[in-house]
């Protein structure tokens, strides 16, 4: 054998070589895909059968609807629902919009009231009595400087501890 001749032979046996991998993936692959058509075509071909199902009924309650003359009044409940749907649409996002700019106030009202109502910063509310009494009940009398005079207010327990004191 000539040497021109050993080069086509070992060629031939690296291409043969690289390809018999190639082939038996390819077989392996199509195996898998044959596998999963057989799977999906039965399920594609119920799919169309319910398909053809539904437009038959569709089809004889149309022609029920046109024989009788109530198509007109079917078309124009299916038209005034749609433009019901539209007006509500409208009016959730005015309301979303209304909402989006009163929350924030109706909190900052009702951290206010509660701040008034609880007492100054920092202050503990008193605990609930044990008896029955409500966190809610008020506390004992807040004075507030009065505006006419610049001595503050005597407190109720400063007025019994002199009484006490005499």
């Amino acid at each position: 054998m000539e040497s021109w001749q050993i080069a086509i032979l070992v060629l031939v046996a690296l291409l043969v070589g690289s390809l018999l991998p190639l082939l038996v993936q390819l077989y392996s692959v199509l195996h898998a895909v044959r596998q999963v058509l057989d799977r999906t075509s039965k399920d594609v071909e119920e799919a169309t059968r319910t398909i053809h199902r539904t437009a038959d009924r569709v089809d004889r309650i149309t022609a029920a609807l046109e024989k009788d003359g109530k198509i007109d009044r079917v078309v124009e409940g299916v038209t005034a629902v749609s433009h019901l749907a539209v007006q509500l649409r409208d009016t959730v996002k005015v309301a979303s919009a209304v909402a989006a700019v009163v929350t924030p106030a109706v909190g900052a009202a009702m951290r206010a009231w509660r701040a008034h109502h609880e007492g100054p910063p920092g202050s503990t509310a008193p605990d609930p009595e044990p008896g029955g009494g409500s966190a809610d009940a008020p506390g004992p009398p807040i004075y507030e400087e009065s505006k006419e005079s610049s001595h503050p207010r005597k407190e109720p327990a400063q007025d019994s501890e002199k009484e006490v004191a005499s």
